[in-house]
């Protein structure tokens, strides 16, 4: 009870920032995106930054069961609400998971533990994704199958599979370990972690329907729809001098291994990798289990742009959730070969440690997004309020994403193509002031565009051609 009291006060808390990130028009283009794709997920799944269906980018069919929050409110602050809830909602089911072998009190540990640790909480408090689900449906799986709650394991599944492609790959290797376990010859009495499952035939079959489900995902994504949509979107972050897409990156230790190791092996992944072990005291080092989260992070730190390896961003969620499952056994480990006390003694440094690390090297960065990136949002207000909702428009960012529940045909960062731009002259951003403004400057000397509004240093333009 004392851990779902404190998973409801910090679900409390970043609700609070939510709302105040959305009035503070600090959020953003992927939540606005993902409001788009939400609010079409019967229809293709359409948005305006990626032009067109966010299947080509990735197979996420699961988000359609977001689908009342974002038509019934036309916001899409009810996203960044499920996120904070999915976030704290790991806290009790990492204390539930852990209970049968770590006891009570250890079990209570590791659930205030979840709730301080970095990497999570910076997912529940960034811009939505549908990775800002994975943890906790990877949790429901575990404590699912701990249990033998097949069709809880079958919910949790389905919508796990459905969440996204590279989700499922780690699921594959998930079900695989589920069927090991299963067809073990001892297989039989205390519960899934300690390799002996309650109902050992059962585990192996989920193990292997959830490997088949995930693995057919994944092929029909891959060789369906993406060739459909001309490619997959994401390829252009495996995308090296010496290897040209996944395939030949995956291969490349062998056909090009110096430049592999000179590109991959690098700083800044070190310390990223670091910054997910070392809040978690490196418990999880001491459990069989980290090994699952090698698939995920394997995933991430192939890519070639550090956005996709930093802490604080969604991709991390591939393969957190598999270090607090080995953080719990590896506690329990502790505990099992030293003494209870020690246990505790390692779960209680963790805890100063996450505490450190969320003051000095804080992945939410909370003073960067509490403030206003413009001074006078109420401009920016009325001049959006000056183009019709179903009309075409690009903004910025920030400003994209507060509007675009309400406008299916919202985009950013375009000069032209769209029927109305709505900028600001003194909008702080080097990009805009580099780039956007001089070329909305020219597409208004050529009469491409005109002012139809203007509210202090926002401007809102139309398209000549428009009617």
């Amino acid at each position: 009870m004392r851990v779902w009291l404190w998973a409801g006060i910090e679900f409390a808390v970043l609700a609070v920032l939510a709302c105040v990130r959305a009035k503070l028009w600090t959020y953003g283009s992927d939540t606005g995106t993902f409001a788009q794709i939400v609010a079409d997920a019967f229809n293709g799944m359409r948005d305006g930054v990626e032009n067109g269906t966010h299947l080509r980018y990735h197979f996420s069919p699961s988000l359609g069961l977001l689908w009342p929050f974002v038509a019934l409110t036309r916001s899409a602050l009810p996203l960044q609400l499920v996120q904070a809830a999915a976030t704290v909602a790991c806290a009790p089911l990492v204390a539930a998971l852990a209970r049968p072998y770590a006891g009570p009190k250890l079990a209570q540990r590791l659930g205030f533990l979840t709730l301080l640790y970095p990497p999570l909480l910076a997912l529940g408090f960034d811009e939505f994704h549908e990775l800002g689900l994975f943890t906790p449906l990877v949790l429901g799986l575990f404590v699912a199958a701990d249990r033998a709650r097949w069709l809880w394991f079958a919910a949790c599944a389905i919508v796990a599979v459905g969440l996204r492609e590279d989700a499922a790959l780690t699921l594959i290797f998930f079900g695989l370990v589920l069927v090991a376990i299963g067809l073990r010859p001892a297989a039989s009495g205390l519960g899934l972690l300690d390799r002996r499952p309650l109902e050992p035939k059962a585990t192996a079959i989920a193990g292997a329907a959830l490997t088949c489900g995930a693995a057919g995902v994944l092929a029909v994504y891959y060789t369906v729809l993406a060739l459909r949509f001309g490619s997959w979107g994401p390829s252009h972050f495996y995308v090296y001098s010496f290897a040209s897409g996944p395939l030949a990156l995956i291969l490349s230790p062998l056909t090009h291994p110096r430049e592999f190791a000179t590109s991959i092996f690098t700083f800044g992944r070190l310390t990223y990798v670091l910054e997910g072990l070392v809040p978690l005291a490196f418990l999880p080092l001491f459990s069989w289990w980290s090994a699952l989260a090698l698939p995920g992070a394997t995933v991430v730190l192939l890519a070639n742009s550090g956005y996709v390896w930093r802490m604080g961003d969604h991709y991390a969620a591939l393969w957190i959730p598999w270090l607090l499952v080995a953080t719990i056994m590896g506690v329990v480990v502790q505990a099992r070969k030293s003494s209870l006390r020690v246990a505790k003694v390692w779960t209680t440094v963790s805890a100063v440690i996450c505490v450190v690390f969320l003051i000095a090297f804080d992945p939410m960065h909370p003073l960067h997004y509490l403030h206003p990136y413009y001074h006078d949002l109420a401009d920016a207000r009325r001049a959006l309020d000056c183009v019709p909702e179903s009309a075409s428009v690009a903004t910025y960012d920030e400003w994209f994403s507060a509007v675009a529940a309400q406008r299916p045909r919202a985009t950013i960062d375009r000069t032209g193509g769209v029927e109305y731009l709505v900028y600001a002259d003194d909008f702080p951003g080097t990009e805009y002031q580099l780039h956007i403004r001089p070329a909305v400057a020219s597409e208004v000397a050529r009469g491409e565009y005109h002012a139809v509004c203007r509210f202090g240093d926002v401007t809102a333009y139309r398209a000549t051609s428009t009617k």
